[in-house]
């Protein structure tokens, strides 16, 4: 989720890099050559570091960097810096750099137009198209029937999802009921509720899911279900979450049972 700004990586990175970075610039050292397969590339680009004045400003990082921690890798960058150049991955969003590329231009009519002279921005106020009156439509024709109200009422919104839907929890059955059997004692949500529940996931990728070692044993499993179960495929969602550990008592029901703790929601609300 990156903004702004320009960050050096001499190291290595982990899957899903740039995931919705829509600004700022990554210049990551691919020394094995296996850094691109690890890049979301929804939203960017890969570069070269060729200009002069981004190689020079990249040259004084690296310095600050091994006068400051005494890196032996900004040392050996330094030493051999020709033949490092090439294996620098410039990361650029792409929409970030139409705003750069518009801003060069622009900069650079403002400096070939002549001293003096007026520029004209905008189209004379004569040559303005006027604009077209909104036809009018039937009050009748633009009230929609009760199929079409139901629809829209059940469509849920994926992408903000985790702004507009609270987190809900199952009920309790009734104990005078439960206590009689041995079924679940919550009450199971509807498949609808259940829909808008598993669209509340970000589908973030954070490394707590990613990492094989420190989170989920076989990747990012629970994004993936969440999916599923929006999609309303159950049985896929079923095969998916059988993938994961089948020994409750030490993973809670769902493996792995620190997930929530992980979510990325959690920062500021429930997960």
């Amino acid at each position: 989720y990156m903004t702004g700004g320009r960050v050096v990586v001499l190291g290595n990175t982990g899957r899903n890099f740039a995931a919705g970075m829509s600004g700022g610039i990554a210049y990551v050292l691919d020394v094995n050559g296996d850094f691109k397969s690890k890049v979301n590339m929804e939203m960017v680009n890969f570069e070269t570091v060729n200009e002069e004045e981004e190689i020079l400003w990249l040259k004084d990082l690296l310095q600050d960097h091994r006068h400051y921690t005494g890196s032996a890798i900004a040392e050996r960058i330094l030493k051999n810096l020709g033949a490092y150049l090439p294996k620098f991955v410039k990361v650029m969003p792409t929409d970030y750099k139409k705003v750069l590329d518009a801003q060069r231009v622009a900069k650079s009519a403002k400096k070939s137009a002549p001293s003096g002279a007026l520029v004209m921005t905008t189209a004379p106020a004569a040559n303005k198209p006027k604009p077209h009156e909104p036809a009018v439509v039937d009050l009748e024709d633009s009230m929609v029937d009760a199929d079409t109200y139901k629809k829209r009422s059940e469509m849920v919104d994926k992408v903000r999802g985790f702004m507009k839907y609270k987190r809900r929890g199952d009920a309790y059955r009734n104990p005078k009921k439960r206590t009689k059997d041995y079924k679940e004692i919550s009450a199971r949500l509807s498949d609808h509720d259940l829909k808008v529940q598993a669209a509340r996931c970000m589908d973030c990728g954070v490394p707590f899911c990613q990492s094989s070692s420190t989170g989920c044993p076989i990747g990012n499993i629970i994004p993936k279900w969440n999916d599923l179960v929006f999609r309303e495929q159950w049985q896929e969602a079923l095969n998916r979450l059988l993938m994961t550990n089948n020994f409750p008592e030490f993973t809670g029901r769902v493996c792995p049972a620190p997930c929530e703790g992980s979510c990325v929601l959690g920062i500021n609300e429930l997960p």
